[in-house]
């Protein structure tokens, strides 16, 4: 099966193999489509898929685009718990300076920062998962205690559809992506999925432990929170 194409209408294709799938996804990205397929899958019915909804996957990818805010020397992330930016270095490659809570990229002089678009979203990503390892986890486990609730786990996840998620067994699943909002709407994300534990839906009861846990803020957080979208 190719892994790679090029469509005239929907950018770069790529196929990647996922023994735990169990059907097609397909999710549009800035520059093209990724296609998730399980084992066994033919490339014809990759393609028919593609073909089937390729009107709103054209829609999807547009969307994905404005997402997508240019990053050079221009770009930064900064919140109470994250500094990110770009500068200019004398070396002749790219190196990454991190502390707790800060990174700064440093890039060499004249760089062509069209060419490198997806390289450096991948970069600003992982340094958004490095600090997300730390934080999130910590604080996840911070307020848990202060209100008794009870997990499972607590996952990392580069989810862009997402802030957040609570299985049935109550493992938190939490985006690297709440790095670039403020640190009162990432405790509003985890006191979410952590009141999921107690109910796993969005009852009456679900907004009244929410409120409890949030000083009768919970709607007002969540109505802020639609004002951000993920980096």
């Amino acid at each position: 099966m190719r892994e790679v194409w090029t469509d005239a209408e929907l950018g770069t294709i790529r196929i990647v193999l996922n023994t735990r799938a169990k059907h097609i996804i397909m999710r549009a990205e800035a520059d093209g489509i990724k296609v998730t397929v399980p084992p066994h899958v033919l490339f014809k019915d990759v393609t028919d898929m593609i073909d089937k909804h390729r009107h709103d996957l054209k829609s999807m990818k547009e969307r994905a685009g404005e997402r997508c805010k240019r990053i050079d020397l221009d770009y930064s992330i900064e919140t109470d718990v994250m500094q990110l930016h770009l500068t200019e270095g004398e070396r002749s490659g790219f190196y990454v300076n991190r502390k707790q809570g800060e990174c700064t990229i440093i890039c060499p002089r004249n760089t062509d920062f069209d060419s490198i678009q997806d390289w450096l979203r991948n970069v600003v990503v992982e340094q958004l998962r490095i600090q997300a390892k730390a934080y999130l986890y910590n604080r996840t486990m911070e307020i848990a205690r202060q209100y008794g609730f009870k997990l499972s786990d607590i996952k990392i996840q580069s989810s862009r559809t997402r802030w957040g998620s609570c299985s049935g067994r109550n493992s938190v699943n939490l985006s690297l992506f709440l790095m670039a909002v403020p640190s009162h709407l990432i405790d509003y994300v985890i006191k979410h999925e952590l009141c999921h534990t107690v109910h796993h839906d969005h009852s009456s009861a679900f907004w009244e432990l929410m409120d409890k846990v949030t000083d009768n803020k919970a709607h007002q957080l969540r109505k802020e929170l639609a004002e951000y979208k993920m980096v």
